[in-house]
């Protein structure tokens, strides 16, 4: 079983893109045709072992994505440009000149990206230092907390900036991790086995995971945490699950705000718990997703087709996507 390195899904057999975000697979494996991770010496789907010339390695490129910090929105295109709306007060939004981004990731008030030669960049709130990335390289996936940004690199290894209270930065001892997630005081990995652990406060009982396994997807909210299972059902760590998110099944995807909770089905459909003073729940018409992600008080999606929708608080101009076209 592989695990796309960018988002975390399980691949299916010979897959060379992952079928949720759109990432091109780094390595498949000569003989069988198994997704692989960019360290494997052996194919663990039938054992051949793989020299390094007979590795098929393929430029890793992207299809688009979406993110969403507390009032800003920030969107990747295919061409490896981003665009961004919302609040700008910390300059989390002046994202206009990056180019070769693979992957992208808002936090409270800053918005962090991964490129091609697996570089990082960051923009907006440093006070912090959840911006000091400049050095880091080897990155495949990133993500953004309130005061801290954690970035995966290729070998399975964690890196993480910001805020150092409450542990949510002590992840260097972490290995075999093929996702990361990000909340207010604390970090996930989803490691290569369906196993989660945890970093930080753990506030609310959002860090209880131990006992978490078949995980193949993992979403931090400010204090509490989100799971999808491998066979689609969710699963909750604190002690204020939005009502009903547990019922979820046939999940593709999840995220998590600190007031509601949205779900991605397999058919493509959205549903949504927790909060609806601004509507930001109000998306069972939506239909044909690829995406989803949520800001503080509002909701963002991406249709099949590229386009984005988002409802909900807009006070910032942070829902202002409707002329996107991701790919």
């Amino acid at each position: 079983m592989a695990i796309c390195n960018a988002c975390g899904v399980e691949l299916r057999q010979g897959a060379c893109f992952c079928d949720m975000c759109g990432t091109k697979v780094n390595k498949i494996c000569p003989s069988c045709g198994e997704v692989l991770r960019d360290i494997a010496k052996f194919c663990d789907l039938c054992g051949v072992k793989l020299p390094t010339e007979q590795i098929v390695t393929v430029k890793r490129t992207v299809r688009g994505g979406v993110t969403a910090g507390r009032l800003h929105t920030v969107g990747l295109k295919a061409d490896g440009t981003v665009v961004a709306v919302g609040d700008n007060q910390y300059g989390q939004c002046d994202v206009a000149d990056w180019t070769d981004v693979v992957a992208v990731a808002a936090g409270k008030n800053h918005t962090v990206a991964v490129r091609q030669d697996g570089t990082v960049l960051a923009a907006g709130d440093r006070s912090q230092g959840q911006c000091e990335v400049s050095g880091w390289t080897d990155v495949v996936a990133i993500a953004a907390g309130d005061y801290h940004t954690i970035g995966l690199k290729s070998d399975g290894t964690v890196l993480a900036a910001g805020r150092p209270t409450d542990s949510k930065c002590k992840v260097g001892d972490w290995k075999g991790i093929v996702a990361v997630a990000a909340g207010m005081e604390h970090t996930l990995g989803l490691t290569r086995n369906g196993q989660v652990v945890a970093a930080g406060e753990g506030m609310f009982g959002s860090c209880n995971v131990g006992d978490w396994n078949n995980i193949a997807a993992i979403s931090a909210g400010h204090i509490h945490t989100v799971g999808i299972r491998k066979d689609g059902q969710v699963v909750e760590a604190d002690a204020f699950a939005a009502p009903g998110v547990l019922a979820w099944t046939d999940m593709a995807a999840v995220a998590v705000s600190p007031f509601h909770t949205v779900g991605l089905r397999n058919d493509g459909t959205v549903v949504a718990s927790g909060d609806v003073q601004y509507g930001q729940c109000s998306v069972e018409e939506w239909t044909d997703m690829a995406l989803v992600t949520v800001g503080e008080r509002h909701t963002v999606a991406v249709n099949k087709d590229g386009s984005v929708r988002a409802i909900g608080d807009n006070s910032a101009g942070q829902c202002g996507v409707s002329d996107w076209k991701l790919w």
